[in-house]
């Protein structure tokens, strides 16, 4: 169970992390981040509201889950070193990224919502 205290220094600290997410990379390489544009401007490729990306349309085939599976692992390092650099979960800092990936994400990109619905920017 979690102090008042405690819980306003969460709080805090996922919100300076929400401040400085545009200078973060989400992608290691600007290629991936165009194919990864590319196909979720196609609905290919969806995010999701925990902070990774999903194959919505496995038309391509291998082509998208080689990339998501390149996409998350990237995502879960970066996640996992700003949740042990700031006392706070994984889990929570993906949801932090998933609000600032999907204000930046291309128009068309399917978002899948924690109750299971789906929202197309």
């Amino acid at each position: 169970m979690y102090s008042a205290r405690r819980y306003f220094i969460r709080i805090a600290l996922l919100g300076l992390m929400a401040l400085l997410l545009p200078f973060a990379a989400t992608t290691a390489s600007a290629a991936d981040e165009d194919q990864l544009n590319a196909l979720r401007a196609q609905g290919i490729v969806a995010e999701r509201f925990d902070g990774y990306v999903m194959v919505k349309d496995n038309s391509t085939g291998a082509t998208a889950q080689s990339l998501v599976d390149r996409v998350n692992a990237e995502r879960r390092a970066i996640y996992e070193a700003r949740a042990k650099a700031q006392g706070v979960t994984a889990a929570d800092v993906g949801k932090v990224y998933a609000g600032q990936i999907i204000q930046k994400a291309p128009k068309g990109t399917w978002f899948l919502n924690a109750d299971g619905s789906w929202t197309r920017k």
